[in-house]
């Protein structure tokens, strides 16, 4: 098996996303993870809309931008009719739903800053599928296990082993999960 990193700069627009399917073409066959980051510079955008909304300046503004920046994106690599239209548009209804919530500063970085990383592996595996790589979306959360600690979480590495093997199943049906970087769950089901 293999697992390649795609950071923020290789997703950061359309020819981007294209250029991963290119070059997973060249591993057709083989078993692969691929971790892919937020797009661009989606996290700073993310951080700065956080920042914000803790100093009650209204945020709404810098996230319709962001929302605009991957839908631009989108219209150049799917059909106006595509179901990832929708789920974005969730996503971007959830950022927006857990920007109101009363969390700690630190906790609140973490539930909101993650969703780049939701955003953009839910355009690229989309894309892929429809270039006919045979890829599954992975929740990164659904392996990673942390405590609560958060912005400085600690792997409960035991856990996460067992989680992963996993993966190993998911590989012998398809041979490409995509899944995010730099993200995990707490026990109580917090990223």
């Amino acid at each position: 098996m293999k697992v390649f990193k795609f950071g923020g700069a290789s997703v950061k627009d359309p020819r981007g996303v294209k250029n991963v399917a290119t070059i997973l073409h060249l591993y057709a066959g083989q078993p692969l993870v691929l971790v892919i980051s937020a797009m661009g510079k989606t996290t700073n955008a993310l951080e700065k809309i956080l920042s914000l909304a803790r100093t009650a300046t209204s945020w709404e503004a810098e996230l319709a931008a962001l929302k605009q920046y991957h839908f631009q994106i989108m219209s150049e690599l799917f059909a106006d009719n595509h179901k990832v239209w929708g789920e974005v548009e969730e996503i971007f209804k959830r950022i927006d739903s857990k920007l109101k919530k009363s969390w700690s500063p630190d906790q609140a970085y973490d539930q909101i800053v993650s969703e780049g990383e939701i955003i953009s592996t839910t355009i690229v595996h989309r894309y892929l599928v429809e270039q006919k790589i045979d890829v599954e979306w992975l929740d990164a959360r659904d392996y990673v296990i942390t405590d609560n600690t958060y912005r400085e979480a600690k792997i409960q590495w035991r856990e996460t082993c067992n989680r992963i093997e996993r993966v190993k199943s998911v590989l012998s049906k398809r041979l490409m999960a995509l899944t995010q970087g730099f993200i995990g769950k707490t026990p109580d089901g917090f990223t």
